[in-house]
């Protein structure tokens, strides 16, 4: 006759084992979507709009190199590649960009695309490409068309979508555009200190400071990294100290701290 201890170690092997068969059906499962949604890295494929074959090979890291017959075949190529390697990646730079991030995250990402939406980048990228010749246009549209091809021939879609339980929106055109806005955005200070420093700096000194201290292309970039120096705090400097950072600029002296 068995305990009572005896039937709960029982009923309690038997639940552990059940768990454990599931996590282990679910960790199969999700490897399996996983390798589903990695690259194709042999063979070949066909892919819409190309004027020739286009050649893929890849060096031991995966490197690719493209070599096609003309500059948009090689776009369209560069885009298949892109899709195919980070999508997700991809479409977290245009989201950044055009303020969509909450199209993914939800109310997490808010304020975040708030912050972002009041420059307008969207409206801004689809006025540039309109704005473009007919020569880039058609880059820009061919590497969407790739991008799109890329993304779509893959088995899965990224497993971060998965995880996200969404589904990637296609690449359009001015999307390639939204990364350069992506990229000025986390280049940039978020909260405008340098531009007002050197709104302090032309007021107390005039152009030809801003010209010196923060020049656009100077082989003399000292000035502009003391003045740099001094607003990483978040505080713009005084009248006085920006007269005393010139006095030793211009002597050649790097200040001290």
């Amino acid at each position: 006759m068995t305990s009572p201890a005896g039937k709960r170690l029982r009923i309690l092997g038997s639940v552990l084992s059940v768990l454990v068969l599931l996590a282990g059906l679910a960790f199969a499962w999700f490897y399996s979507q996983l390798r589903q949604s990695l690259p194709q890295l042999d063979g070949s494929v066909t892919l819409a709009g190309l004027g020739a074959p286009v050649s893929i090979t890849r060096d031991a890291l995966g490197v690719p190199s493209i070599k096609a017959a003309t500059r948009v075949d090689v776009t369209r190529a560069l885009g298949y590649l892109h899709a195919q390697d980070r999508f997700f990646q991809m479409d977290l730079l245009r989201r950044r960009g055009a303020g969509e991030l909450a199209e993914l995250f939800g109310k997490v990402a808010l304020p975040l695309d708030k912050s972002t939406r009041r420059h307008g980048f969207r409206a801004l990228a689809q006025k540039v490409y309109g704005s473009l010749g007919p020569a880039e246009q058609t880059l820009l549209t061919s590497y969407a068309a790739g991008v799109n091809a890329g993304l779509g021939a893959l088995r899965q879609k990224p497993f971060e979508y998965l995880v996200l339980r969404q589904t990637p929106a296609p690449w359009q055109p001015e999307d390639s555009l939204l990364i350069i806005y992506a990229m000025t955005l986390d280049l940039q200070d978020s909260v405008g200190n340098y531009e007002l420093s050197l709104a302090t700096l032309r007021d107390q000194l005039g152009t030809a400071g801003v010209a010196f201290f923060a020049p656009v292309i100077a082989p003399d970039e000292l000035a502009g990294y003391c003045l740099h120096a001094l607003t990483a705090a978040g505080n713009l400097p005084s009248e006085a100290a920006v007269r005393r950072l010139l006095a030793v600029t211009m002597a050649g002296l790097r200040p001290p701290g």
